[in-house]
């Protein structure tokens, strides 16, 4: 089956890629050479796979402030796998040291994270396909598979259900919802005893 890779882009310059197959190498960053608006996938053991589709002109701004890139993999409707990779930049119009200082310096895996991005899409574009002449893959890899409720792989959920404990158990309660109260009672003072 051939590999087919999508770009998803929120209004407030995030990135995203989707791809219906995962690799066999771990993507350690994704390099955006912006004179040509093409992507570059590089991999842990030094590889690197050109993608053969340019980004639309009109969103390639979008991918110069995003300095992140989210990378998902999605297989028969289920994502199976999702990252956080940095973005990098080649023939930067803004100049070399404007995109190079991102904080994420290597892959990190982000359900939770994923998850809202792809929440928060508004377009969507064809960056890859392995058979450029193949009709039948030239529609979303999606197909049909809603990005607001994306269903996940067994690993995945309880990832994502852990994720949700942890910050259930880590805010704040309010006194009166859970939360621990005085037992002291607390008492109003009359206006004169303020005077």
């Amino acid at each position: 089956m051939p590999l087919n890779i999508d770009l998803f882009l929120t209004g407030h310059n995030e990135a995203g890629l989707v791809c219906d197959l995962s690799f066999t190498d771990q993507p350690v960053g994704v390099i955006l050479d912006a004179q040509t608006q093409e992507l570059t996938l590089e991999f842990q053991a030094g590889d690197t796979r050109h993608l053969n589709i340019a980004v639309e002109t009109a969103h390639r701004e979008k991918l110069l402030f995003a300095h992140r890139i989210y990378l998902g993999y999605l297989e028969d409707g289920l994502l199976m796998d999702c990252f956080e990779l940095p973005l990098l930049y080649l023939n930067d119009p803004y100049g070399s040291s404007f995109g190079q200082s991102t904080p994420l310096s290597k892959p990190v895996r982000s359900v939770l994270a994923f998850e809202q991005f792809m929440k928060r899409c508004n377009f969507a574009q064809s960056v890859h396909r392995d058979n450029l002449g193949d009709e039948d893959y030239a529609r979303s890899i999606l197909r049909g598979v809603d990005p607001h409720a994306l269903k996940y792989a067994p690993t995945l959920q309880r990832q994502l259900q852990m994720v949700q404990t942890i910050r259930t158990q880590n805010a704040p309660q309010m006194a009166g919802l859970g939360g621990t109260t005085s037992s002291r009672p607390i008492t109003k003072k009359s206006d004169e005893e303020e005077r």
